[in-house]
């Protein structure tokens, strides 16, 4: 588990930068929440997020993934591509 977490950080990070996004998690936390239709994230998810250390939820990873312009994993896989 402890590498799918690290695989979801690394391609997250390179998602984000080929957006333009800066890898800081004030960043992070406040361009998803403004798409997310659901409970807002933290600052610290999304420092989590960053480092590897959790995998977002199903919901939030499609919202991630449509701001990103990506394409998310077959349902019950919760990394990209």
């Amino acid at each position: 588990m402890e590498k799918l977490k690290s695989e979801f950080a690394a391609r997250l990070r390179a998602a984000l930068e080929r957006a333009g996004v800066p890898l800081r998690p004030t960043v992070i936390e406040r361009e998803f929440n403004q798409r997310y239709w659901g409970k807002p994230i933290t600052l610290h998810a999304a420092r989590l997020w960053l480092r590897g250390e959790t995998i977002p939820t199903h919901d939030r990873l499609l919202c991630l993934a449509e701001w990103l312009g990506v394409e998310p994993q077959t349902p019950g896989h919760s990394i990209w591509r």
